[in-house]
């Protein structure tokens, strides 16, 4: 983890010191790969979720939780440097999520509230059962993120280490056997591999994007 805040760090320091030193001008290198990605979190997740003028408030945290993910994510796919599995740790991952709880409940406004502990329209017999399910709803999405980050990360990687152990458990028994396995267990997990790819982008935009979601209904105004 500080080896990828670090990262975050030292990248986007440099990305900020070009903006300033080359306004208006074509971004290049490093920036002009990061800056696809700082466009697609705020008009694919922030603005749609939040509106123009709410978006900027909470921009700075999704971008951190999305970049924090992804590159957590991206590292544990290297191989050979101990298979760092940071987002398929459940404390990791609860600490964000409460993150995003603390964050969504400091920023609720009354008509959050309103609807939480009394839903209009509701009739008023039914709202002691409507109540206890609308703050207990309150209380699981959070879980809800952290179970689903954890689990599709660590499926991935439990995946991939049973190809692995199928070689040598077949190898045990024969040579002839542990090769044929090789082969295929090779070929899966390079597939598997190009898959979790595709997963560490994929659930770190769903968690972003999850969140954003969550402080959108959090702030929204009520429709009159």
């Amino acid at each position: 983890m500080l080896l990828i805040m670090t990262m975050l760090i030292v990248m986007f320091g440099r990305v900020a010191t070009s903006y300033r030193t080359n306004p208006g001008q074509a971004p290049t290198g490093l920036t002009n790969f990061l800056e696809p990605l700082v466009i697609f979190v705020r008009d694919d997740i922030a603005v749609p979720s939040l509106g123009e003028h709410k978006a900027e408030k909470f921009l700075p945290f999704l971008l951190t939780l999305f970049f924090f993910i992804l590159f957590a994510n991206l590292l544990g796919l290297i191989p050979f440097i101990g298979g760092f599995n940071i987002t398929g740790t459940v404390g990791i991952t609860f600490v964000m999520a409460a993150l995003v709880f603390l964050r969504t409940t400091l920023n609720g406004n009354k008509d959050y509230w309103g609807h939480l502990f009394w839903p209009p329209g509701v009739p008023v017999f039914v709202m002691p059962i409507i109540i206890p399910i609308e703050v207990i709803g309150m209380f699981l999405k959070p879980i809800v993120l952290m179970i689903r980050l954890t689990a599709n990360i660590t499926a991935g990687h439990i995946i991939i280490l049973s190809f692995v152990s199928l070689i040598l458990i077949f190898g045990e028994t024969s040579a002839v056997a542990g090769y044929g396995v090789g082969v295929f267990s090779t070929a899966f997990m390079i597939f598997m591999y190009c898959i979790e790819l595709l997963v560490a982008f994929l659930q770190a935009f769903i968690f972003t994007l999850l969140a954003a979601i969550y402080f959108g209904e959090a702030t929204q105004e009520a429709h009159h």
